[in-house]
């Protein structure tokens, strides 16, 4: 499993801690890590993006939490928690969509501003590299089609 590989000291880990009752929160958190991954990568060729789930043992029941640290880390107090969805409702709501995040992931981070972009280019950068991975259309593409 990805989660499992070892660690490089250099990069940034994404900490996701999820209850094991719900057999789908173990897919939706390698999905979220492969998201987030691209979408970094697209903005900074050089983060690496490391996952590591249920690191300090099984969660709290309903639980779907995502921490990030700029380099693995041991304690959780080290970790910056980014999500929780603890007490959201429905189950659907407590996993996050990669856009919710992605503003939080680059701050904590201290990715923004690294190369004086703001917060809304970094949206933009974002979406316009998933529309082009999914192939989704934009609004220019579609002006400019006949």
């Amino acid at each position: 499993m990805s989660d499992q590989m070892p660690l490089d000291p250099h990069q940034p880990v994404l900490y996701i801690d999820h209850c094991c009752l719900r057999e789908n929160y173990r897919r939706d958190a390698v999905l979220l890590h492969a998201s987030l991954a691209e979408a970094l990568r697209a903005l900074y060729p050089r983060v690496v993006l490391q996952l590591r789930i249920n690191e300090n043992g099984p969660a709290e029941e309903g639980a779907f939490e995502v921490a990030i640290a700029a380099t693995p880390t041991v304690s959780p107090a080290d970790r910056k928690l980014i999500w929780t969805g603890l007490r959201r409702v429905p189950f659907a709501s407590k996993v996050p969509h990669v856009d919710d995040i992605i503003t939080s992931v680059c701050n904590a981070l201290h990715l923004v501003g690294h190369n004086n972009i703001s917060k809304e280019e970094l949206h933009r950068r974002v979406m316009t590299n998933l529309r082009r991975s999914r192939k989704i259309p934009n609004e220019e593409e579609n002006e400019l089609q006949p």
